[in-house]
């Protein structure tokens, strides 16, 4: 185990370890959580999408698609939350609970979001109902996070549910809010800032 794994709760190394195994037999490829290796990991989605409905690539929201999110989410949140613990640094929160109640907040930029429902998207190519895939921060940042959001280059209409796409709205988040911090301070990012904050979101 690295020293990036001793960060994370032993649920989520073992749902780590289960990804990295399924894309290693597959591809002979090894996922050491840089951000370049989101793109592996969506390919992977995309090809056992395929094998699942006989070799053919099915559109968002088929029930190939669906049938996948129960047994795959978790496993690739996981995965895709360890990439950004390495890239931005963060941490999960209630893992312990249902997948629907899991967390990933980030410790340098005020954001939160729900791991397994963007993975549950991106298996989906569509919004699954009953997850919440959204971006949260403050109620001050919102808005002002989302006008950029509003601001970033459209995204083709194929990748946008997808680990790279996500990945690439989180760096803007997080320049963005590191630029808002320089000149109104840091929030505070520990656990009880984030419930004081944002709440339950």
């Amino acid at each position: 185990m690295n020293e990036l794994q001793h960060q994370m709760p032993e649920e989520i190394n073992q749902l780590v370890e289960r990804c990295r195994a399924h894309v290693q037999k597959r591809f002979n490829i090894e996922l050491d959580f840089t951000s370049d290796t989101l793109s592996v990991l969506d390919f992977f989605v995309e090809e056992m999408v395929k094998e699942e409905n006989n070799g053919v690539c099915p559109p968002g929201g088929h029930p190939a698609r669906m049938n996948m999110i129960h047994l795959f989410a978790p496993t690739f949140a996981a995965y895709f939350g360890a990439v950004l613990t390495n890239h931005f640094g963060g941490r999960f929160r209630h893992v312990e609970k249902d997948v629907s109640e899991w967390r990933f907040e980030f410790e340098t930029f005020l954001v939160r979001f729900n791991p397994v429902a963007v993975a549950a998207n991106v298996i989906a190519k569509t919004e699954v109902k009953g997850l919440d895939s959204i971006l949260h921060s403050s109620a001050k940042l919102m808005p002002k996070l989302q006008e950029r959001f509003d601001a970033a280059p459209d995204v083709l209409e194929d990748d946008f549910f997808s680990f790279c796409t996500f990945f690439e709205s989180i760096q803007i988040a997080n320049d963005f809010l590191t630029e808002v911090s320089q000149k109104d301070g840091k929030p505070d990012c520990s656990p009880d800032g984030y419930d004081r904050l944002i709440g339950n979101k």
